[in-house]
């Protein structure tokens, strides 16, 4: 590709930006100012063919031969268009991403836009690197306000139940009793993770995982990332289904970063989505 600028992004998160770019203007047909449909195209059309991502990039190729494109870049779409067909019919697995609440490994392309093809759950990026985070959406019954919730977030979660039942097995020399775990204890010491599959799959509307006090305060404070929205919006609460990856929330902006990304953005005095610097908070 000619004039390509230099950036210090991995191939990988470019290829995530024109994804993401993408599924934005199939779902609502505006690209923010400045972006150009076609170079959007083009970037997943030469990036996804460089990684492995066969069946993007042919597709990418299919839509800008209806489009015109800088003369610039017409020579690369139309060698690209022929020697793509020489490749496989589909993208690299590694490439394709999963969904955190009913681990279903999605298409790179949706014609839905950047949500489960199976659960609807919208994915949440990392605005930095545009890998999908491992942030599950939930939403409060109608009678719980923001603040109660951050409330009964912030106390000690009840201690969990020990529901194990002694088994006794006996061979000819030896009687053992083993301490086994009962069917469904695990949902049952983790509530919200009950309410996970709470959907209808292939469902054409999205359904948020809806939570009450009980269920709030099971959760442990570490685990909840939350967008605090200026009034009268609401605020967005997301569960961290890994725990050991830290998340962290820009208070300007309200997008979302891992922790160790934003960490060094906010050391570089490069934030985005916002013209001011600041400390961490």
């Amino acid at each position: 590709m000619q004039d390509e600028p230099f950036t210090s992004h991995l191939p990988e998160a470019l290829f995530h930006m024109a994804r993401y770019l993408f599924h934005l203007l199939n779902k609502t047909n505006n690209l923010p100012v400045g972006v150009s449909k076609a170079k959007v195209l083009i970037a997943m059309a030469k990036l996804g063919r460089n990684l492995g991502a066969y069946k993007v990039a042919r597709h990418a190729f299919e839509k800008l031969q209806g489009l015109r494109i800088p003369v610039s870049f017409q020579d690369t779409v139309d060698v690209g268009s022929v020697t793509i067909r020489s490749r496989p019919f589909h993208d690299r697995e590694e490439l394709l991403p999963m969904c955190y609440r009913c681990s279903t490994t999605n298409p790179l392309i949706n014609t839905q836009g950047n949500c489960c093809v199976n659960c609807q759950q919208p994915f949440v990026y990392s605005f930095f690197s545009f890998e999908v985070l491992p942030l599950v959406l939930f939403t409060l019954e109608d009678d719980i306000s923001d603040e109660e919730a951050v409330k009964l977030i912030h106390m000690d979660p009840p201690a969990r139940k020990n529901k194990g039942r002694w088994q006794e097995s006996q061979s000819e020399a030896v009687q053992t009793l083993q301490l086994s775990d009962g069917p469904g204890e695990e949902l049952e010491n983790d509530p919200f993770a009950a309410r996970l599959l709470d959907f209808e799959p292939g469902a054409a509307e999205f359904v948020p995982v809806i939570v009450d006090r009980s269920v709030l305060q099971s959760l442990r404070q570490s685990e909840v990332v939350i967008q605090k929205w200026p009034a009268p919006m609401r605020w967005t609460f997301f569960r961290n289904l890994m725990p050991d990856m830290t998340i962290a929330v820009d208070p300007q902006s309200f997008k979302i970063f891992a922790a160790e990304d934003y960490e060094l953005l906010v050391l570089q005095k490069k934030l985005p989505f916002t013209h001011s610097s600041r400390h961490l908070v």
